[in-house]
């Protein structure tokens, strides 16, 4: 993940989480193909949130909380 995201190993721990977070919620034939999110929590998990591990963002600050400089 670092690598691809070309990213330097100081983000191994983000790196770690990240992998550990989406593996929870890929179904396993294991456990008759549900996530280990749904075995906890018994409700399906939601993953529209996720975006590529690295990905440039940004943040938008609505117009009524912005400071003039």
């Amino acid at each position: 993940m670092l690598h691809h995201a070309k990213l330097d190993k100081c983000f191994w721990a983000e790196a770690a989480m990240t992998a550990i977070y989406v593996k929870n919620r890929l179904p396993s034939p294991k456990i008759e193909h549900k996530t280990p999110f749904e075995i906890v929590y018994k409700s399906k998990p939601s993953v529209k949130h996720m975006r590529v591990f690295g990905c440039r963002t940004y943040i938008l600050t609505p117009k009524e909380k912005r400071l003039k400089w």
